[in-house]
């Protein structure tokens, strides 16, 4: 048995952990450059790791 799913798995959790506090670090100037709203990105922020 491999476990190599699951460590798969746990990187791409810690990729959207990693990608989502960095959002929620960005000001409105930078939010806007990347085309989304405060909203938007609090909306983003707010989900939990384990979703898409």
């Amino acid at each position: 048995m491999s476990i190599e799913p699951a460590r798969a798995l746990a990187m791409v959790w810690f990729q959207r952990h990693r990608q989502r506090t960095a959002l929620a670090s960005l000001d409105d100037r930078l939010l806007a450059d990347v085309g989304l709203s405060r909203e938007t990105a609090r909306g983003e922020c707010r989900k939990p790791f384990w979703h898409a």
